[in-house]
């Protein structure tokens, strides 16, 4: 990348991101600037991207917040993005601590903690446990980051406005993480999610409760225009502290098998009895090589075997989930285009495997759920 591809990479942003008033405004000044454009060259190969550079931006304020540049923050002030240009300010923020900015580049690459996802996984969960609604559930995440996905019974999880026709609240109604999706199509009135008695999270570099230095990172990697998302990331890292789940170090596919049984045996100890593995990923599947995802159902039936009841839970982009039907949205919803993600679910009973299932679509974050059931 030369400093003016990375200039037009930023002109793209602000065009495409018209509405976020500040990460815009950044763009356009980094569009028109060769010093603070060209620190985009000291991210890895496949890094260059904007979303980087604002994430440096934003975790620099985050840690600095009597910078000027962070009086534009709305996660630093507490306040919407005032009136005004707030380049100047930022691009006084970034030439002056730029060496600190460039090993945040070097080292770093974005990672999206939404515990919003809670909104199509806690379904997905409600739906998988339907047939086995009094067993115990041992939850385990791949990819799982920080692990909050694994607390989704602990959330207040909205599927579709409260009240109206096919939707429910899943997860404990008090919670102050409040998760929300419409509905779009389809009824989840009726689900109801399973009592959880393990929560494991397996990730390359999974991100303790107690790092508050990591847990600034995935901070910044919000976008301080949605302050929503930051309030339900900070009050769901609150929500777990107290009881975090086990989350362990390794690949998601390869150390799969050793995790998952090593969930499902303790689980099986608080539960006094055989327990239900739910293994679930939400966008993290996708960046597993294509020929080693099928590895995961092979892992998952030997689990199985025994008379386990297991189940496979996805929401992935299509055709990255193997094993699922070709199932397009047109066939019972009449929508133009495929939406980003796709519900899927393998289960097995009783030692074979049940027809795989599109369960729905859904937005990559959780905002709306089509629910095909």
């Amino acid at each position: 990348m030369t400093v003016a591809e990375a200039r037009e990479s930023f002109a793209r942003f602000a065009e495409s991101f018209s509405d976020l008033t500040l990460y815009a405004a950044i763009c356009r000044g980094a569009a028109g600037d060769d010093d603070v454009a060209g620190l985009l060259l000291a991210a890895q190969p496949g890094q260059r991207r904007p979303v980087l550079l604002l994430a440096a931006l934003h975790d620099l304020v985050l840690s600095h917040p009597d910078l000027r540049a962070a009086r534009w923050y709305p996660s630093v002030t507490g306040a919407p993005v005032p009136d005004g240009d707030p380049w100047p300010d930022v691009r006084a923020a970034a030439l002056a601590h730029a060496d600190a900015l460039r090993e945040v580049l070097a080292t770093r690459q974005t990672q999206t903690n939404e515990a919003n996802r809670a909104v199509h996984l806690a379904a997905l969960v409600a739906s998988a446990a339907a047939d086995v609604p009094d067993v115990p559930v041992a939850l385990v995440e791949m990819g799982t980051s920080a692990g909050l996905l694994l607390g989704l019974d602990r959330y207040r999880v909205e599927v579709g406005a409260a009240g109206a026709p096919g939707a429910a609240v899943l997860g404990d109604p008090a919670s102050p993480v409040r998760c929300h999706g419409e509905l779009r199509g389809g009824s989840v009135e009726g689900l109801r999610l399973p009592r959880v008695v393990g929560r494991v999270g397996l990730d390359l570099d999974p991100v303790r409760h107690d790092d508050d230095r990591e847990l600034r990172w995935l901070e910044a990697c919000l976008w301080p225009d949605q302050p929503e998302r930051l309030d339900r990331f900070r009050a769901a890292v609150a929500a777990l502290r107290a009881d975090p789940p086990r989350l362990v170090r390794g690949d998601m596919v390869a150390d799969l098998g050793a995790v998952a049984a090593d969930a499902v045996r303790d689980a099986d100890a608080r539960a006094g009895g055989r327990c239900h593995l739910v293994v679930f990923s939400s966008w993290a599947l996708t960046y597993v090589d294509p020929p080693r995802r099928a590895e995961v159902g092979e892992t998952l039936a030997a689990l199985a075997a025994g008379g386990r009841p297991v189940s496979w839970l996805t929401a992935e982009p299509p055709g990255c989930a193997p094993g699922l039907p070709d199932v397009e949205p047109t066939d019972w919803l009449g929508e133009a285009a495929a939406p980003d993600t796709v519900l899927g679910a393998r289960t097995w009973r009783d030692g074979a495997e049940l027809p795989a299932a599109v369960r729905g679509w859904s937005h990559p974050h959780g905002s709306w759920v089509s629910w095909r059931g």
